[in-house]
């Protein structure tokens, strides 16, 4: 059985300011889904809050699988704010990051490097590479990543037409088995694969649209 997500009247503050207010959000099992907001509106805070990174101040949230909870599922992140270890090269970075982690259906180095379109760097260190193809290969490690849900926050920041169409295709082909939560302002990271948009404005949650109804 997959994981689900339940969330009930969550809510963060930061200093005196409420950021998110009893917030209320139910995820299924491969579900993907969009969460929308103006810069500063909480989506980040919101996906690290799913992620375990941030704790909330007040409410539930829940990770079901089997009947039981769980603080946080298996996960993968790509975010810009994420760091690289930017002495790596390419290759090592991605040997080292599958010694912690567990590659996805035992995906080996090379085919990584080659569906991420990463061939003519793999030999460069992190810090060589442009802040796009820097985001390319988090989104890469991320994707090919063994786990049960991929949150994406802002995943095509600084990166061209031709790096966003290959992280769409990586997204749909590599993820049918997987829950995916995208927080982002750009249609071009999630409107080609999430059924459901949700809308952070003033700490309230509002479900914008859901492809499923009329799917």
């Amino acid at each position: 059985m997959a994981i689900s997500l339940n969330i009930e009247n969550l809510y963060k503050k930061f200093g005196n300011q409420w950021v998110l207010k009893s917030l209320n959000l139910t995820v299924y099992p491969y579900e993907k889904i969009a969460i929308l907001g103006a810069n500063g509106s909480g989506k980040s805070t919101l996906l690290k809050i799913m992620a375990g990174f941030l704790y909330f101040d007040k409410g539930k949230l829940s990770w079901v699988k089997d009947d039981k909870e769980y603080e946080s599922p298996d996960f993968t992140f790509s975010s810009p704010y994420i760091d690289l270890f930017e002495h790596l090269t390419i290759e090592e970075h991605i040997e080292f990051h599958f010694n912690q982690k567990q590659t996805w259906n035992n995906i080996k180095t090379d085919e990584i490097i080659s569906l991420g379109n990463l061939d003519n760097h793999r030999k460069k260190q992190i810090k060589q590479l442009s802040s796009g193809i820097k985001q390319r290969f988090k989104n890469t490690l991320a994707i090919f990543t063994a786990a049960e849900v991929l949150f994406l926050d802002e995943p095509c920041s600084n990166m061209d037409e031709d790096n966003i169409k290959l992280y769409q295709k990586l997204v749909t082909e590599y993820t049918k088995d997987r829950m995916v939560i995208i927080a982002s302002n750009n249609p071009l990271e999630y409107d080609f694969i999430c059924t459901k948009e949700f809308k952070i404005e003033n700490g309230d949650f509002q479900l914008l649209k859901n492809k499923q109804l009329w799917a």
